[in-house]
């Protein structure tokens, strides 16, 4: 298909259309390769304590960015020149991403890890070795790396290994240190909320009970309209996932309250209508019964969900629509008891729920069950933030910084280290700073038997994983070939401590990595390099034509 122009008087011709072209072979591999290896190059610039900021020039060169997260550069990071460098690019970038979507860390380290893989495997394909065999090689090397990793993870028990994890994401001593005491506290499926904090220091505080997110449905039914806060003591609880749109709707409550022998109702509903509301505000007014409400704000799925386990805490019955229910369905019996409840804008917080026990613990044994199947990484954050709901507790960290900029990036970092930590929880840890890579990679080069290539597509992958350390090392000025083999010497567990200069056991220095983390990188990474190898055609589309302006 020719390409198309048009030009006008006083103007200039329109760019040209690109067309949907095939490259081949060679003309293929060799510039998405480069594509591939750019962008690792700069995101492997960030890996370990002394990776360094990318600074990311604004649209309309209005400033600067500093960017320090892998996720965050390979979402900057938008076109290269070269449409095939770009595809390789592209590709680099799914792997971070489908990393920072799975585990929410990590995206660097299996940028690292493709990197290498790909750099291994082009110099044998260079030297006349068969993609299709080596890609066999590496799949077999990652089972028996995967293996290897099962075998030398541990549990994370140790408060030093917990603020190593953290440190590892805060790159704060002491945010990560304060963090390993909360979750002491609250355990694996703890509720820690980060909030900015006053001045330079950090504090935390223990709460009792649980928060959901939601907020006060009308300012005219507030019990301190200065704070904005509806709250009620010894209340009973309605649970109702429909809108409440007649008054009739809201005074049969009351009534059902009045015969329970209570004054005071808390009612959690999917929405109120003006005139519900204005029923409530007159009653209010009268008495006896004094009525507050308030609605969970996710949608769908996730609300009806949250109002099942509220449900379950308080003791109430679960109202929904969905299975044709109405007001006036709602008896004496499903009514639910709480110690206190309290609505703001952002959140709803209970306090002694009057729910069963037994209840509780079985929902909370079978959440455990359902995130131990669950592979998204939205869904698994979603289950466990459930289950420490049930179980109570509400952590608060307060964390502060010299400028609201450094504060509100530390503040994004602790809320990401909270569910990282929660991973090497659920997970176990192994050795961190590129050590369990290198402890591996003996285990992948004993199982490389069986047919030549396929082996030497084993061996390659063990010689990759010695790449992060290197890395590592390399961004700290240090020469990483010498510190691999020091590493090698000292045996199992030893990496390049940067903070120190030297080589140390990683466990013993509070440096551990979560598992599963560890795991999903080598596995994205190896995915991702095995996809480039074996390319033997590209498929460029066409381009939108620009818009033409005179």
């Amino acid at each position: 298909m020719p390409t198309r122009s048009r030009s006008s008087a006083g103007g200039s011709a329109a760019p040209a259309v690109r067309v949907p072209s095939v490259v081949f072979g060679a003309e293929c591999r060799e510039p998405m390769r480069r594509g591939f290896d750019t962008l690792a190059r700069l995101l492997s610039l960030t890996l370990g304590p002394r990776g360094g900021n990318i600074v990311s020039q604004r649209v309309n060169f209005s400033g600067f960015e500093p960017l320090e997260d892998g996720a965050t550069i390979a979402r900057r990071f938008t076109e290269l020149p070269d449409r095939v460098e770009n595809a390789g690019a592209m590709m680099m970038r799914h792997i971070v991403w489908h990393m920072r979507e799975r585990f929410g860390d990590g995206s660097v380290t299996a940028a690292v890890l493709a990197r290498g893989i790909a750099g291994e495997m082009h110099r044998l394909i260079a030297g006349g070795a068969d993609p299709v065999l080596l890609q066999r090689g590496l799949e077999k090397g990652v089972q028996a790396a995967v293996t290897a990793l099962d075998e030398m993870s541990i549990p994370l028990t140790e408060p030093e290994h917990v603020a190593g994890v953290a440190r590892a994401v805060t790159d704060d001593a002491e945010v990560a240190q304060l963090l390993a005491e909360m979750m002491e506290v609250l355990g694996p499926y703890g509720n820690i909320l980060i909030q900015p904090g006053y001045g330079l220091g950090h504090t935390y505080g223990f709460r009792e009970g649980s928060r959901f997110a939601g907020e006060y449905i009308s300012r005219y039914l507030l019990s301190d309209k200065f704070r904005h806060i509806a709250a009620l003591d010894e209340p009973h609880v309605v649970v109702a996932d429909f809108h409440f749109e007649e008054p009739g709707h809201v005074l049969h409550l009351l009534d059902l309250v009045t015969q329970a022998g209570g004054d005071r109702l808390f009612i959690i509903c999917k929405n109120m209508w003006e005139r519900a509301i204005d029923a409530l505000v007159a009653a209010n007014r009268r008495g006896p019964v004094t009525t507050y409400a308030a609605r969970i704000k996710p949608v769908e799925d996730l609300r009806r969900d949250m109002m099942r386990d509220f449900a379950l805490l308080t003791g109430a019955s679960f109202i929904t629509d969905v299975a044709g229910m109405g007001p006036q369905d709602l008896a004496a019996a499903d009514l639910g008891r709480a110690e206190r409840l309290v609505a703001t804008e952002e959140y709803v917080s209970l306090v002694g729920g009057g729910g069963e026990a037994p209840a509780v613990a079985a929902q909370i044994d079978t959440l455990q069950s359902r995130l131990a199947l669950v592979d998204k990484r939205e869904e698994r954050e979603l289950l466990r933030e459930r289950i420490g709901r049930l179980q109570g507790g509400i952590g608060e960290l307060r964390v502060g910084a010299y400028t609201e900029s450094e504060r509100n990036a530390l503040v994004e970092r602790a809320a990401h280290a909270v569910k990282v930590v929660q991973v090497g929880l659920e997970g176990g840890v192994v050795p961190g700073g590129g050590a369990a890579f290198l402890d591996a990679a003996p285990a992948v080069e004993a199982a490389a038997t069986g047919h030549a290539e396929e082996a030497m597509g084993m061996r390659a992958l063990a010689r990759a994983l010695e790449e992060p350390v290197r890395v590592i090392a390399a961004n700290a000025d240090a020469y990483g070939p010498l510190v691999v083999a020091a590493c090698r010497e000292r045996g199992a567990g030893y990496a390049y401590e940067v903070g120190a200069g030297c080589v140390r056991h990683m466990a013993e220095a509070g440096i551990v990595d979560p598992t599963l983390v560890v795991k999903g990188a080598l596995e994205q990474a190896a995915s991702g390099a095995a996809m480039l190898i074996s390319a033997e055609a590209l498929v460029v589309p066409r381009e939108p034509e620009a818009v033409y302006r005179p």
